[in-house]
């Protein structure tokens, strides 16, 4: 009776073997594995980079905005003291613009990589 069930057993183990479609299918699965984490983190690190630099734009834009019609010149014959409320005004639309897109951007990269 055991051998029998042994002989079962054994010819059942034998069946469900499974069969890897190709020799290197392993290797590539977990090559694709590692190269979607290195994504991730690069993702990650661009982000990080994207503020850093949205920050180093935005202060200089307003101090631009703000010391450059200290200076006395013209520019194609109109003083620039005359443009420093528009161009104040087209430095923070872009700022509002740019972090409105930030956040946006942050969100949905937060969400991506929530487990679940």
């Amino acid at each position: 009776m055991d051998e029998l069930n042994d002989k079962k057993l054994k010819a059942l183990l034998r069946d469900s073997k499974l069969e890897m479609p190709f020799s290197d299918f392993e290797d590539k699965m977990m090559m694709r594995v590692k190269n979607e984490l290195n994504g991730k983190h690069s993702i990650l690190k661009n982000l990080r980079l994207s503020w850093l630099f949205f920050m180093l734009g935005s202060v200089f834009g307003l101090v631009a905005s703000l010391v450059l019609p200290m200076f006395q010149f013209e520019l194609a014959g109109v003083d620039i003291r005359s443009l420093r409320y528009p161009i104040m005004a087209l430095v923070l639309f872009v700022i509002i613009w740019q972090l409105e897109e930030m956040i946006k951007l942050t969100m949905r990269q937060k969400k991506s990589n929530k487990p679940g």
